[in-house]
């Protein structure tokens, strides 16, 4: 999930292409999508390649990203896009605003805040050996 705007897509896109990404439309959320998926490809860490977009990506943006093994939540420096979060031991949600988790099951005895601007949250399962 993406919320923003990224003004330096159109470069980016460009520079994804020639390491075999590959895009359908023209739109920023795909390229932060595919930024995300070429880091990881690249053997990065959740957490590390959200932490890359903070060197790479130009505009204001949160992320919520999900991937087999786990969840993680970034906003850019600036965080002008809204963000609240909630936590309980069954679950971890996020919303715009407070409201929209207020009715989820437990929510009022939820761990309750708003995401820093440039921290990474990640949520990951336990591996097994």
């Amino acid at each position: 999930m993406h919320n923003g705007s990224l003004s330096n897509h159109n470069r980016l896109r460009e520079n994804l292409r020639r390491e075999g990404i590959r895009f359908v439309s023209e739109n920023d959320t795909e390229v932060a999508a595919g930024y995300l998926a070429w880091r990881l490809r690249e053997g990065a860490s959740l957490q590390q390649a959200l932490e890359g977009c903070l060197d790479d990506l130009d505009g204001f943006y949160t992320f919520a990203v999900g991937t087999r093994d786990g969840f993680a939540v970034m906003r850019d420096p600036i965080a002008c896009k809204p963000a609240v979060m909630a936590e309980t031991d069954d679950w971890v949600a996020m919303a715009s605003e407070y409201r929209a988790i207020a009715v989820l099951p437990g929510a009022d005895g939820a761990r309750s805040w708003e995401p820093e601007p440039a921290r990474v949250y990640v949520w990951e399962r336990e591996r097994v050996a």
